[in-house]
């Protein structure tokens, strides 16, 4: 029988890895959640397949790779949950696949990974495992800046528009907000003053369809969308910004949206990308 675990993080032997290992094993103890450590190892391309010969034989290089996973398992377990359960798990395969594949073994209420992992070129963009898991994993996903690492009695703050990634985000930002035991932020970006009395309007709107009653904060503010939320939550020391995956405009559900991949690349604090399709609720 496999183990209770509700939250499921991929690492690799990144600096960004380890911040997100560090940040998930602090939420699982925050919710009395059960914790998987994901490890992917991406077979290279052998030298036998290129045609070159070497003293290193393919399975020697295999079983490195696997030997270097197992270790890196065993450290983030001994070093971020010392004397209690953590499931750590293993696999051959993509990063992304590896660690989507883990969530839906798990029931996992969330995936969290490092905003970078290794062999990404720039500060200024998503690394690719991070981009592909916001787009397709079946749970919410916390991508980590390689500052962040643990949570604290901070608030969480909601962005929206209205989308219908919006409403699920706000749901999946109320249940957080409860079970941490912090306030609720909900915000939205007009670009300009003549647009703040709508974002009123919407904001009241969602407060009404979660049930929300006096327990959510509101905030409209003007500028642009990505800048406007990272300075808020900068400003209000957020411990978590929750954003649809895609907001009002977006063409494809094989992209993220322009707002919340530019958020959660210049975010202060982790950032949980939620698609439409996500469970409507963290559950408790």
């Amino acid at each position: 029988m496999k183990p209770t675990a509700r939250l499921v993080c991929g690492v690799d032997h990144s600096p960004g890895a380890h911040a997100a290992a560090r940040f998930a094993a602090d939420l699982a103890d925050r919710l009395a959640d059960g914790l998987v450590f994901v490890h992917a190892v991406q077979v290279p391309i052998l030298p036998s397949e290129l045609g070159m010969t070497t003293r290193t034989t393919d399975w020697d290089v295999i079983d490195e790779l696997r030997r270097a996973g197992k270790n890196l398992l065993e450290e983030l377990a001994q070093e971020l949950r010392p004397g209690r359960e953590v499931v750590t798990e293993l696999k051959f395969g993509g990063a992304s696949n590896v660690i989507a594949a883990a969530a839906e073994q798990y029931g996992a209420e969330l995936v969290v990974v490092g905003s970078r992992g290794l062999g990404s070129v720039s500060a200024l963009i998503l690394g690719s495992v991070s981009l592909r898991l916001a787009v397709h994993a079946p749970r919410p996903t916390v991508i980590v800046p390689e500052s962040g690492g643990t949570i604290a009695d901070g608030p969480i703050l909601c962005a929206v528009d209205d989308s219908e990634e919006s409403r699920v985000a706000v749901n999946t930002a109320a249940s957080l907000a409860e079970r941490l035991d912090v306030r609720l932020l909900l915000a939205h970006a007009a670009p300009d003053d003549a647009r703040v009395p709508h974002g009123q309007e919407l904001l009241a709107r969602l407060v009404v369809q979660s049930g929300l009653g006096t327990s959510a904060e509101r905030l409209v503010v003007a500028g642009e969308p990505a800048e406007a939320i990272v300075e808020v939550a900068a400003g209000r020391d957020v411990e978590l910004i929750v954003i649809g995956s895609r907001g009002r405009g977006a063409l494809t559900s094989a992209t993220l949206g322009s707002v919340s991949s530019a958020v959660a690349t210049r975010a202060p604090c982790p950032v949980t990308i939620v698609r439409a399709d996500s469970p409507d609720r963290v559950a408790g």
